[in-house]
């Protein structure tokens, strides 16, 4: 039998280096292409109909891949996590015998050595990489997130598997950011998602902030909840380095673009609040604020702290 035939979706996370990225953009090389049907049999396809569409290199790419890592494709379902910029991942229920588990598949491989489990909140009993089973990984747990510690590199550089193993069924918290009574929506660091490999939330009480930002290609974002439709003015909470000013960002959302030339302000961490500009909302609902880069100037792109949106007639008051 075709070894494809025999793999069904999984609970997996899959981690991916930087390198085999390509252009970045989705099918552009073997491992996107890889990674694309990974994603497919995650979340329900089977594995040879996620095949069919690849090319010769990528489907042995894909073969090899599969061998390798079968048990966590097998008897697997949807995982529950949604908000996984680095991959994918895919649900083992808990049996008579075994504990539910989670298999993270992620595609981008973090130079901080952390991974992110946006979202997941309840008890893990204890994670591990697929490849090392008898060596558990650091855990920390946050009120909206697991982090990980895991190697510097990926044991795999196509998609290294980390299992989590879960007391009961997995818990998992919405994370888009609700309003203050008065309709402001702080968006901060320490809420953020982040996409790329040096990008981060720095917790350091000095610091509190995205930072890292060291690559252009290296995003953020924030989903959010809009009660009360109409125009938000948009203040930022930013910092950047003597010298390190200048790079261009764009702040996204809701088919709107705001343009912003980072300020220098003599430190990194020497945070200045400045007005951006105002979004509006027609409507009540979930939306999603991007931060993305256009260049940077020097080393990095700027530390921010948060964003926040105020109702316009409230701050003109």
């Amino acid at each position: 039998m075709n070894k494809l035939m025999a793999i069904l979706p999984v609970v997996c996370l899959l981690f991916l280096r930087p390198v085999w990225a390509g252009s970045g953009q989705a099918g552009t090389s073997t491992p996107d292409k890889v990674h694309t049907a990974l994603r497919a049999i995650a979340t329900g396809t089977p594995a040879e109909e996620a095949a069919d569409s690849l090319d010769a290199p990528s489907r042995r790419l894909l073969d090899n891949w599969l061998t390798q890592n079968a048990q966590c494709l097998n008897n697997v379902k949807p995982s529950p996590l949604k908000d996984l910029p680095w991959g994918t991942s895919t649900l083992r229920p808990a049996t008579a015998s075994d504990p539910a588990r989670l298999h993270l598949l992620v595609f981008d491989w973090h130079a901080s050595g952390k991974l992110i489990a946006y979202g997941l909140t309840g008890p893990v009993r204890r994670a591990y990489l697929l490849s090392k089973p008898d060596q558990s990984l650091p855990i920390e747990k946050t009120p909206r997130s697991l982090i990980l510690t895991v190697p510097k590199e990926p044991p795999d550089p196509l998609a290294t598997v980390v299992v989590l193993e879960l007391e009961g069924d997995p818990q998992v918290t919405p994370l888009a950011i609700r309003s203050s009574p008065d309709d402001k929506i702080l968006l901060h660091a320490r809420d953020v998602i982040v996409h790329g490999h040096t990008v981060r939330y720095e917790p350091e009480p000095h610091k509190n902030t995205v930072g890292y930002w060291m690559q252009p290609a290296d995003w953020v974002r924030w989903p959010f909840i809009i009660t009360t439709p109409g125009s938000y003015t948009v203040d930022i909470e930013q910092g950047c380095g003597k010298g390190h000013g200048g790079s261009t960002v764009h702040f996204l959302c809701n088919a709107q673009t705001l343009k912003v030339v980072v300020q220098d302000t003599g430190h990194f961490q020497n945070f200045v609040t400045r007005r951006i500009g105002r979004l509006k909302f027609d409507r009540p609902g979930e939306y999603t604020l991007e931060v993305r880069p256009q260049n940077k100037t020097n080393v990095a792109v700027m530390d921010l702290r948060s964003v926040t949106l105020t109702p316009a007639e409230k701050d003109e008051r």
